[in-house]
């Protein structure tokens, strides 16, 4: 948490920030600002205590805005760790058992798409449990039609975990120009997917 830092926003609204390393945080009713970050290293034991990580985190950061203003005004660093991301299951049913949600897929947090993906693959089985009689071969299509989608984002979330350069010049000189021709859509995509129920 980072007290009295000078960044604000609206309780209602979380904020995710790209820069040197991605960054999210929202405001608290008590006016603290709660923050995040998913700083890549390559042993998550060789920084441990919370000083040595706010002085890594610092050090990262650099000049960025807002993380150099939550930084200097942060003391702790709370459940520094790995963004862990399960293994791909090989199958997600057998017999008249079937896997949903984190059980057969489990991107990292950096994802934030998880809550998103297990929601939509229990809407996607009970389709083709209405739609198809043989319960095997619903199983078999609701995996076909899951599947993709789930590994393409937790593939996308382990890029971001293992990437330690951050975002380059040239894309954060290009995100502004992103944004502005094409708004949100640009980074919508996945959050906007349906099922055709």
């Amino acid at each position: 948490y980072a007290e009295n830092s000078g960044v604000h926003g609206d309780p209602e609204t979380m904020y995710f920030v790209f820069g040197s390393s991605f960054l999210g945080y929202w405001e608290q009713p008590d006016g603290k600002i709660a923050w995040f970050n998913n700083l890549a290293v390559d042993q998550p034991e060789e920084v441990s205590s919370s000083a040595t990580w706010l002085e890594r985190l610092r050090e990262a950061y650099g000049d960025d805005m807002p993380a150099k203003q939550l930084l200097a005004h942060s003391h702790e660093v709370i459940g520094a760790g790995p963004l862990e991301i399960m293994p791909s299951v090989p199958h997600w049913y057998r017999d008249r058992m079937v896997l949903v949600g984190d059980s057969a897929h489990a991107p990292s947090a950096s994802s934030g798409q998880g809550a998103s993906l297990a929601a939509e693959s229990a809407v996607q089985l009970a389709r083709c449990l209405r739609d198809i009689p043989d319960i095997t071969t619903a199983f078999a299509t609701y995996e076909r039609l899951r599947r993709p989608r789930v590994e393409r984002i937790a593939a996308r979330a382990a890029k971001t975990n293992s990437d330690k350069r951050g975002m380059g010049p040239i894309t954060r000189l290009l995100m502004p120009l992103v944004v502005k021709t094409f708004g949100a859509r640009a980074f919508t995509k996945d959050q906007n997917y349906r099922i055709d129920w």
